[in-house]
């Protein structure tokens, strides 16, 4: 049986290569042109491997995806650690002058995202490639899943800046988003099944959550509140031209405010669409836990604050997992929002996302609490202080201790059970959730699928480090489901007659493959 991504990036890691001296999207980076320090010392060189590239996904039988279309930001393009491994052996993929290009005063994001897709991802014969195709499944075009020799492919839009035709954010309106939107669906003739309003970087239309860790610069932090005026014109634009609007990124203010206060409105009876997310992990948490698991301090003459979360621990099999409490994951009622939408799940295949913590390897700190760290809007700060007692669960009987994780076993690309029970922990989290609030809970195993955000800039799950392993990946998790839903039997039970064969057809495949063909009938 095929697979199917509900988000992935096959040519990001060639947008900063320059145009005479394009990346191949068919070929794998060399990780040796990367500093042998970096190499040695972090998982970079996992993060910069080829997790997805056009050749990895239909070779190995994942030929119906969703692309995330993408600018990037100048906060990455312009930071100091890219811009010095530009200087060295990582030049052909990170190229200076493409840096520069990107960085320079008049760039035009959405022509770069435009002419990356136009020029690189549908244009096999400019890398000799004769005998794939990339077919955009436009209104009329077949999908098939017998296609060994070619990759279906609708997109998605992650950021509304890859939309804008500045990056001046002074100068950017709602009506140049809006304009460049039709331009590519009409104009262009290109699927958008779906837009992020924000990403990571601090736009104007969409208050963000903090999502990036291994580059500095204060546009990541968050600092303003909800959805804009402007943001809710294009949400509106997009609704009416049935575009689902991805979770993904928004803050948690943004989230509640569209779901909670803008989607009951009379204006948008007509026109809401399912909530999705499309490569997400989750909290473990409801709203009403969120004080708990949190310490906070406001920043010094910042207009944002710091959160230190400790990481509940609900589900396990010898080894106990933990979820990751960062705001951008997905909390109890946003999950239940998205299910009752009609909505649908992509579980990302990044190890941090789903909860995974590095122990370290400092005897003296084997009792510490794992953590997560990351800033939020003073704007929005009442999203998470609802109590006055902050902090009452961190401590080892609701959060996962470094010597719990080591507990887990070794994990590395040839021992990975950990990484999979984290991913199974999901699966359950969404029964449990689904059961807890009288949903259906063999209609919730039909909204989950896989959205691995495979060649974004994620440190993957090694149980499935590149889609290379997407078939193996699928075997273990048919191979154990089972005996770790028995271990928590008595935290969450599995629907009646549940089968883990049509179930993990369901979730690499069929959930996925049937949600994408309804919508694109809709647009």
């Amino acid at each position: 049986m095929p697979f199917f991504d509900f988000h992935l990036h096959p040519t990001l890691k060639g947008m900063f290569s320059l145009d005479t001296s394009k990346t191949d999207p068919w070929v794998k980076i060399d990780v040796h042109a990367i500093n042998w320090k970096l190499r040695w010392c972090s998982d970079f060189q996992n993060i910069l491997c080829s997790q997805s590239n056009l050749s990895q996904l239909i070779g190995n039988n994942c030929n119906l995806v969703c692309v995330a279309l993408y600018s990037p930001e100048h906060a990455i393009s312009s930071d100091q650690f890219l811009n010095k491994q530009a200087q060295g052996t990582l030049s052909k993929y990170l190229d200076p002058r493409q840096l520069d290009l990107i960085n320079a005063p008049g760039a035009n994001p959405y022509e770069l995202m435009k002419t990356d897709l136009t020029e690189v991802l549908l244009k096999p014969e400019r890398f000799n490639v004769r005998d794939k195709k990339i077919v955009p499944l436009r209104k009329g075009i077949e999908y098939d899943p017998h296609d060994d020799t070619s990759l279906y492919v609708a997109f998605t839009i992650e950021g509304c800046h890859s939309l804008a035709s500045t990056y001046d954010k002074n100068n950017i309106q709602a009506n140049d988003i809006i304009r460049n939107l039709r331009d590519l669906t009409e104009s262009q003739n290109i699927p958008i099944i779906s837009v992020n309003l924000t990403h990571i970087e601090q736009y104007k239309f969409c208050n963000h959550a903090y999502g990036i860790l291994f580059v500095t610069s204060e546009e990541f932090k968050p600092r303003q509140k909800e959805i804009s005026e402007d943001g809710i014109t294009i949400l509106k634009e997009c609704y009416s031209r049935k575009i689902m609007i991805d979770l993904k990124h928004m803050s948690l203010g943004a989230r509640r405010f569209l779901v909670e206060q803008l989607r009951p409105k009379p204006e948008f009876a007509a026109i809401n669409q399912p909530l999705i997310c499309t490569h997400s992990g989750f909290t473990g948490l409801s709203f009403s836990d969120v004080p708990d698991y949190m310490d906070y301090h406001d920043e010094k003459n910042k207009d944002y604050g710091y959160v230190l979360w400790n990481k509940p621990k609900l589900y396990g099999q010898n080894a106990i997992t933990a979820f990751n409490p960062s705001s951008i994951n997905l909390y109890n009622e946003e999950i239940l929002a998205i299910l009752v939408s009609g909505g649908m799940i992509g579980l990302s295949l990044d190890k941090r996302i789903l909860g995974y913590s590095d122990p370290g390897n400092r005897p003296d700190a084997l009792n510490d609490l794992a953590f997560e760290e990351e800033y939020i809007s003073l704007l929005e700060k009442d999203y998470f202080l609802t109590k006055p007692i902050l902090g009452a669960k961190m401590n080892d009987a609701f959060c996962i201790t470094a010597q719990e994780v080591l507990e887990g076993g070794e994990v590395n690309p040839d021992a990975a059970f950990y990484h999979l029970c984290h991913f199974m922990s999901h699966i359950l989290h969404v029964v449990r959730v689904a059961g807890d609030n009288g949903y259906d809970v063999t209609r919730a195993l039909t909204q989950v699928c896989i959205g691995s955000d495979f060649d974004g800039l994620i440190n993957p799950i090694w149980c499935c480090p590149t889609m290379e392993s997407i078939s193996h990946f699928k075997t273990e998790f048919v191979s154990h489901f089972n005996d770790y839903a028995d271990a928590n039997a008595d935290k969450v039970r599995l629907p009646a007659g549940f089968d883990i064969h049509a179930f993990a057809d369901r979730l690499f495949f069929e959930n996925g493959k049937e949600f994408l063909m309804d919508r694109l009938s809709k647009i």
